[in-house]
């Protein structure tokens, strides 16, 4: 999986063609739209009412209802068909799909990885932690702490956070897998628990994210809804 930045806005209008994955990712963003509730469960329809925030209700309509509708591209299954389940590690999955995803989202910003192979995603937006040199020093290992006190880079910082998220949401513990145990390395490959990990990192819009995943694979399309 490569390594390096995508600056700017890299995610295009889709094509159901485009849709075939091939050993490779997909990164999707998604946007809220009229009629998003359409393609929800009942479950997911009633966690969506719970919501007291109108911004982070139309973020959660927007990532599932998006995550359902590009799916259905990847498996010719009728959205509202798909069936999302939790495994016992409390990862989401698709039990009818045939395929990976990872969800993320900061802010307005909701943005999905589909694969073949297990996968992580993480995106953070810049210039919302002002004091992230103390939380580095909380809950990085010793060494990236002691680079950040050093060079108080927020990229540096986002970089070594949402790596660490993507390959903990890629193993399915999540942040109770220890933030100082995912080690994101600088050149694209990582080890957690002793296993490498490969990571691709990407930005646009004022966003920073990482995709994770146990296998090499390239980032082949960028896909918006």
């Amino acid at each position: 999986m490569s390594g390096g930045d995508l600056s700017g806005s890299p995610f295009q209008t889709v094509r159901e063609s485009d849709c075939f994955l091939d050993r490779g990712i997909h990164i999707w963003r998604f946007f809220p739209a009229a009629g998003d509730e359409f393609f929800l469960s009942p479950d997911e329809a009633a966690f969506a009412a719970g919501y007291h925030s109108s911004a982070a209700r139309a973020a959660y309509l927007a990532g599932r209802a998006g995550l359902r509708r590009a799916s259905a591209l990847y498996s010719k299954l009728p959205p509202q068909d798909l069936r999302i389940s939790i495994a016992a590690n409390g990862k989401p999955f698709f039990e009818n799909a045939g395929i990976h995803f990872n969800l993320s989202h900061s802010g307005p910003a909701v943005v999905a990885a589909f694969s073949d192979e297990p996968l992580g995603l993480d995106i953070e937006s810049r210039g919302r932690c002002q004091d992230f040199v103390g939380i580095a020093r909380r809950f990085f290992h010793p060494s990236e702490a002691e680079s950040l006190s050093r060079t108080r880079d927020e990229e540096e910082f986002l970089r070594l956070w949402t790596g660490k998220e993507a390959m903990l949401k890629l193993s399915g513990e999540g942040l109770a897998g220890g933030l100082q145990a995912a080690r994101p390395g600088s050149r694209g490959l990582g080890t957690l628990g002793g296993r490498d990990v490969h990571i691709s990192r990407f930005s646009f819009e004022g966003f920073v994210g990482a995709v994770a995943s146990f296998q090499p694979a390239e980032v082949k399309g960028w896909f918006q809804f």
